[in-house]
């Protein structure tokens, strides 16, 4: 039984920060298994354990994911093991059919670290102060015994489908008190966008940049989904603003911006640097199938994947940071 109960405002914020994690995690998950992933929202509401108990009658893969920043709580999530193994199996280049083993929860709870930290710069936006996630934590654990505090918690039921197949639900319980805040930032945020005028410069520029044309370097990379080449930014259409700040945005039409990919990074000695030769292989900090950074000017506007265009190098983004960085990173630019 709950300690408390969702009042009408708190139940679209949980409804709302539950269709905010499902999507990044989508994409996310997409792009670590190269497959088409959709995670749906089943269930909003109290946490009720026996339920739980119910839709995870055996042991669970419970990973815990502590805010950093933002807020002083720690959702968890519980996935079933036949999913765990799936998932893993999968990030680990396998065909998704080996039966769970403990390497499993080491690689979902590197999922589910990515997942949060895609979540986090989403919530960022979204309420106004800065959102982050610690490294996750997990263990296996049936739901009775796991310690978690049911009756202090909210539920995200979700479901994870691969090439349109369902293969099981993950639960995500977030504390009462997150959801209580969420509501109020989410709230105020909507009556801020109701009403006239607003901030000068970085208002006036809210807009969706994500149709950006990105190109340098020789390759070319299409921000809004395309891979083609150039050498500056053309700005999306600006018919929908005043001209006020339509005069404002052609003032930055020509600025040419330097755009580079980021594989990754790697620390060496001088000497190791001066052994390297034909056939030397440098070890980077990702591992392979992660994403690479967009940077523009050396700030990360996006993530993307590698493709190849025309026998090109191209990268097709999949996750933008949020709009308020994006503006401040063409300000500063």
């Amino acid at each position: 039984m709950s300690n408390f109960t969702l009042a009408p405002e708190e139940q679209q914020a949980l409804q709302e920060f539950a269709s905010l994690v499902a999507e990044e995690s989508a994409v996310v998950m997409s792009t670590l298994l190269d497959k088409k992933i959709e995670i749906k929202v089943e269930a909003t509401g109290e946490a009720d354990a026996d339920a739980l108990g119910g839709s995870f009658p055996d042991e669970a893969v419970v990973v815990e994911c502590p805010f950093a920043t933002g807020f002083e709580a720690v959702p968890q999530f519980l996935i079933g093991k036949p999913l765990v193994a799936k998932l893993s199996d999968l990030m680990m280049m396998g065909d998704g059919s080996a039966e769970f083993n403990e390497d499993h929860i080491d690689a979902i709870q590197e999922g589910v670290n990515q997942m949060m930290g895609a979540t986090a710069t989403s919530l960022t936006a979204k309420v106004g102060k800065t959102v982050d996630f610690q490294p996750s934590t997990a263990k296996l654990a049936e739901v009775a015994a796991s310690g978690i505090e049911f009756d202090e918690m909210t539920l995200l039921m979700l479901v994870l489908e691969i090439e349109g197949a369902s293969e099981g639900n993950l639960a995500l319980l977030v504390p009462y008190p997150v959801i209580q805040e969420v509501a109020g930032a989410f709230g105020s945020g909507a009556a801020e966008q109701a009403e006239p005028g607003g901030a000068e410069m970085a208002g006036d520029l809210d807009m969706d940049l994500a149709g950006l044309d990105v190109s340098g370097g020789g390759e070319d990379f299409d921000v809004g989904g395309d891979v083609s080449g150039g050498g500056g930014i053309a700005m999306p259409q600006v018919s929908s603003i005043g001209d006020k700040e339509r005069e404002r945005l052609e003032l930055l039409m020509d600025i040419k911006l330097d755009v580079s990919i980021e594989l990754g990074r790697t620390t060496m000695l001088v000497r190791d640097i001066l052994e390297l030769g034909p056939g030397s292989v440098i070890e980077l900090d990702k591992m392979a199938g992660e994403t690479v950074d967009l940077l523009i000017n050396n700030k990360k506007l996006a993530e993307g994947e590698v493709v190849v265009v025309d026998e090109n190098f191209g990268v097709r983004i999949t996750h933008l940071i949020s709009m308020e960085e994006r503006i401040k990173m063409l300000q500063t630019s």
